[in-house]
């Protein structure tokens, strides 16, 4: 009888043990019928891609010169010392009608007078090219579909068409000069995009 004792309370010993050990597992219990499901990964919630947009300088064209009206002043200054070298500002851009005795057609389709009023500044002396010109070299014409005249701005009628006195100087100008002139070019079309071009202050462009 004590043996059968003995039995029992190893099985009372060995059931409360049991129970202790299932009261403190963390284990999940998975049936037969979960298991066989197949596990998905869960789904991430998808980065939205963000993608900078280049802006455009309202200051500028979409050839990256600077968008000029008449009468604004442009500058352009030396490559070296960035100092300020000249002062400019286009008035005009219009047709114009030649007034000289040996004055001949355009061979383009239009003459055209640019009215520019300049100023040197004392600094351009100390220049490596201490001289400011103005000529047709330094203009392009562009349609308004954007397509680029090729040939030449300074054809020979622009060099009769107007009085010498009323032309910008081809001898061009000095430290600390001002003066008003026009420079006379010779165009396929009186309305389009005209550039002045300066290479180490970039370009200024005129819409007319």
């Amino acid at each position: 009888m004590k043996y059968i004792k003995s039995l029992t309370a190893l099985a009372l010993v060995s059931g409360a043990a049991l129970g202790l050990a299932a009261c403190s597992e963390t284990t999940a219990v998975v049936s037969s019928t979960d298991a066989a499901k197949p596990v998905s990964a869960p789904t991430a919630t998808p980065i939205p891609k963000v993608t900078s947009t280049p802006t455009q300088d309202p200051k500028k064209s979409v050839r990256g010169n600077l968008l000029m009206q008449g009468g604004d002043i442009g500058t352009i200054s030396d490559g070296s010392t960035k100092q300020v070298d000249v002062k400019f500002s286009v008035s005009a851009i219009t047709p114009i009608t030649c007034d000289q005795p040996y004055a001949r057609p355009s061979q383009n389709g239009q003459l055209v007078a640019v009215d520019v009023t300049a100023e040197t500044t004392p600094e351009l002396a100390q220049s490596s090219y201490p001289k400011f010109t103005l000529s047709s070299y330094d203009f392009k014409f562009i349609a308004d579909n954007g397509t680029s005249f090729t040939g030449d701005l300074g054809t020979v009628a622009t060099y009769s068409c107007i009085a010498d006195s009323t032309e910008f100087p081809s001898a061009g100008m000095g430290p600390a000069e001002k003066l008003s002139g026009k420079v006379v070019l010779d165009l396929p079309a009186a309305h389009g995009i005209l550039v002045m071009k300066s290479g180490l202050s970039g370009g200024f462009e005129y819409k007319f």
